[in-house]
């Protein structure tokens, strides 16, 4: 019995025509809607080829998401902000909004990790890339209030003295 492709973002099923078009274009099955969606952030190729690497591992990243005041790559909203650059930031007003923009993610106390289209364009520093990303995904998503306890025996009224 053959199983039914889902869409990777919204876990709808879908036919295996869009599923095989999916799979050729973006390396993973996706909707017509979730490859119209992506196909108009406005990301770049490299940029989305990390963001489904990230997401086929289950961890709740955005593309192209918009936190008020800047767009960001991909994103796991209010916890942590993934910027792709490259050649494209070829002017000084490009790095001084970039570095506005990680001023202000470092106010709001967001992480922000900056990788290179150059390492994503090899497939052995993206897969590399892809694992260390993981790695800070995992720690991110791990509730910060972890308590450590450890347990003495009560004081007695002599070692008071």
């Amino acid at each position: 019995m053959k199983t039914i492709p889902r869409c990777l973002e919204c876990r709808q099923p879908i036919s295996w025509g869009v599923h095989e078009f999916s799979q050729r274009l973006y390396g993973h099955s996706l909707c017509l809607k979730d490859q119209c969606l992506i196909g108009e952030s406005g990301a770049t190729a490299q940029a989305v080829d990390l963001y489904l690497a990230l997401k086929s591992k289950n961890y709740p990243v955005v593309l192209a998401y918009f936190d008020g005041h800047k767009h960001i790559d991909i994103a796991m909203p209010g916890i942590l902000h993934i910027e792709v650059t490259g050649s494209y930031h070829a002017t000084n007003s490009h790095y001084q909004s970039d570095f506005t923009r990680a001023v202000y993610s470092l106010e709001k106390k967001i992480p922000t990790i900056i990788i290179s289209i150059a390492m994503l364009d090899s497939p052995g520093t993206f897969n590399h890339v892809v694992q260390e990303l993981s790695k800070a995904c995992t720690v991110m998503l791990k509730p910060s209030h972890e308590f450590y306890f450890a347990y003495a025996p009560p004081i007695t009224i002599a070692q008071l003295q």
